[in-house]
């Protein structure tokens, strides 16, 4: 953004070309013209001939007389006010300081436009007063460590927005996690919140620890349910994730600045459990400097095993019977250099469960990556450790989620709680220590898991003659189109008719319960309407929850393709990062919007901050009478179902495929003979 503000002649804001074509979601090569064309188009305040700069106010007042003031998204709104803060404060603290005036939102329920009188909301001295003196008592209330607000900096185009950003907090937390760049090393990037919830289920305790904690993904779904911390080098990325945090509870972590094995930000302390995704293959770790550190109970960490490190650190700091996850690189569980530490953990019985993830579990890396499952010393040993594969539980090339947790927790607490042990052929099974501690001990579940499937032969024709019914069916889900050359109809944005009654936007706001009184509600994801499955998030702590009704379509705010769906009977509420779009029906039929928001032209419409955000607000749509709509509305219907037609056959056919090549090579099947071919 090339905004800017004179701070020394008072609240004047500037803006280019570039923005006020955002501005009215246009060309810039608009903007040119209407300059030449309007005698009244408002005068260069500012900048060069080449890049003049206006006056903000003149240009919003000028668009909105001619009708070209588009509804500006709120992302870029907040991007836009952030920007013309840089150089006169520091971003990060600017996010963490809007984030604890939400806090003070949150906490009474309110706005701030109510708690203040009219003049003082609109005079920008007052207004900044004003909330600098509510966030001091919330820092204070809080205590944390924060700057006050500078009455001589021009925040009140920024503090102006805080109504609207705690109704759509998902925007600001957006805005947060592209704030910073994230130099990660592999294997320690943004963790999915589903892999997140999935490390927190097995941990199955309330006190959580994060040594290398991020932005705090892996403590977001502990709060409100115990004390959580974590630890990072980047002091930036802590101030970042307490801005986060700030968004969903009153009592944020205690977050760490520093690196944790060389600098251990909680000696002495211990928790019931650690999640954590370490970062992968680092060399440079402390090897030299740390050979006699007492956390190396199991043996020294080679110098080119850095994940053991981890592990290692993570067990110093866990309670005696708690329990650690940690995401690591697949190939932790058979390298050579780490086979003395492995063979301590398992015959000790302090490692009690390997997982395979599937392919993508951890974006950001293509490596294979497993879940260590540990428990504290005094922990009563098994005998053996837990081998899940859960590497087949993919859906459309992604992670199915909901499949793996099936698989993996209940497996897990039936063998944690001393029950019978599980057994799945080629699934999972407990592998007695006395097997695992050869020469190699290699604790990679493929290995031992490997071969035990038993042929389902029944299973795979019963499967092969439903992917024929299913080839059969998908002709008769063609809809038939004819071309069109009738004139282009006139078109309404879906802002504006929002604003007439004919659809009503919304987002979940996953904020304002308290901690203690929060429940958890099964939840439509972004993940969930790509992939066409049902429901299999959980929202947790939303003040008023969008529940899902028959006739709502949603949408994924962020992606590079478009998806829609038109909800049918699914019992959820609306889940983070989707618009839903609720439609009058009266005015407007749910097929007819959700085809005409997969227009692939509507990819575009980004909210330009800097994440591929969709706008649904200016989609546009053509004014076509009720009964109209309903035509195109069946054939938008049929293609959907077309569409999820050949979701089943690519999942089925796929799983057929696989088992097909498993039975033939493990002689539980055979090629036909040419005499016994149909």
């Amino acid at each position: 953004m090339n905004d800017q503000r004179n701070t020394s002649t008072g609240a004047v804001t500037t803006i280019n070309a570039v923005n006020i074509a955002r501005l009215a979601g246009v060309r810039r090569a608009a903007v040119s013209n209407w300059r030449k064309r309007y005698d009244d188009f408002p005068a260069q305040v500012a900048g060069t001939a080449s890049s003049p700069l206006f006056d903000a106010d003149e240009i919003r007042a000028w668009l909105d007389k001619y009708g070209k003031l588009a509804e500006l998204p709120l992302a870029d709104e907040l991007w836009r006010e952030l920007d013309g803060l840089r150089g006169t404060a520091d971003p990060v603290e600017v996010l963490i300081t809007f984030a604890v005036a939400l806090r003070h939102l949150f906490d009474r329920g309110g706005r701030l436009a109510a708690e203040l009188t009219t003049e003082a909301f609109e005079d920008d001295r007052a207004l900044t007063e004003a909330v600098a003196a509510r966030v001091t008592t919330t820092v204070g209330e809080l205590g944390l460590d924060l700057e006050p607000i500078s009455p001589e900096l021009d925040w009140a185009p920024l503090l102006r927005l805080l109504d609207r950003t705690s109704e759509e907090p998902s925007a600001f937390e957006d805005l947060l996690l592209s704030t910073t760049e994230r130099p990660e090393p592999r294997g320690a990037g943004v963790v999915p919140p589903e892999l997140a919830r999935l490390m927190r289920e097995l941990a199955g305790r309330e006190a959580v620890f994060d040594p290398w904690c991020g932005l705090g993904e892996l403590l977001l779904p502990t709060l409100g349910s115990g004390a959580a911390a974590g630890q990072h080098p980047n002091r930036q990325l802590l101030r970042l994730a307490t801005a986060r945090m700030l968004l969903h509870t009153r009592t944020p972590p205690r977050l760490v600045a520093g690196d944790a094995l060389r600098e251990d930000g909680f000696p002495g302390h211990t928790f019931g459990a650690v999640c954590c995704v370490p970062p992968w293959n680092v060399k440079d770790w402390g090897f030299e400097e740390l050979q006699f550190d007492p956390r190396w109970e199991y043996g020294l960490p080679p110098r080119g095993a850095a994940e053991l490190a981890w592990v290692q650190h993570a067990l110093a700091h866990l309670d005696p019977t708690g329990v650690a996850v940690l995401g690591l690189p697949a190939g932790v569980c058979g390298q050579s250099r780490g086979r003395r530490i492995r063979a301590e953990l398992v015959r000790r019985g302090v490692l009690r469960a390997v997982v395979a993830l599937p392919s993508g579990a951890l974006p950001g890396t293509s490596a294979s990556t497993v879940l260590w499952v540990l428990r504290g010393a005094e922990a009563e040993p098994p005998g053996g450790v837990l081998l899940l594969d859960g590497s087949r539980s993919l859906r459309e090339k992604s992670p199915d989620w909901n499949a793996l947790c099936e698989l993996v927790l209940p497996a897990w607490r039936e063998f944690d709680g001393g029950g019978a042990w599980p057994d799945e052929p080629g699934v999972c099974r407990v592998v007695p220590a006395i097997d695992l501690l050869d020469e190699e001990v290699d604790l990679s579940p493929a290995r031992h898991l490997a071969g035990s499937v038993a042929t389902d032969v029944a299973g795979i024709r019963t499967a092969r003659e439903n992917l024929l019914g299913l080839l059969r069916e998908l002709p008769a889900l063609v809809p038939e189109v004819l071309p069109e050359d009738a004139p282009a109809r006139p078109n309404a944005r879906i802002g504006e008719l929002a604003r007439t009654g004919a659809v009503t936007v919304l987002q979940q706001v996953p904020t304002g319960t308290r901690e203690e009184d929060a429940v958890e509600l099964t939840a439509l994801t972004a993940q969930d309407v790509h992939a066409g499955r049902a429901p299999s998030g959980v929202l947790r702590g939303a003040a008023e929850p969008v529940r899902l009704r028959a006739g709502d379509v949603v949408l994924p705010m962020l992606g590079e393709r478009l998806v829609s769906r038109v909800i049918e009977s699914e019992e959820a509420v609306l889940g983070p990062h989707l618009w839903l779009l609720r439609p009058n029906p009266e005015q407007l039929d749910s097929w007819f919007l959700a085809g005409f928001l997969r227009n692939s032209a509507n990819a575009a419409l980004g909210a330009g901050s800097g994440t591929a955000r969709l706008d649904v607000r200016k989609v546009e749509l053509p004014r076509v009478p009720p009964e109209e709509q309903r035509r195109w509305a069946e054939t938008f219907r049929e293609l959907f179902r077309l569409e999820d037609g050949l979701h089943r056959l690519r999942e089925e056919g796929g799983k057929l495929v696989d088992d097909m090549i498993d039975g033939l090579t493990a002689n539980g099947l055979r090629p036909p003979r040419d005499e016994e071919r149909g």
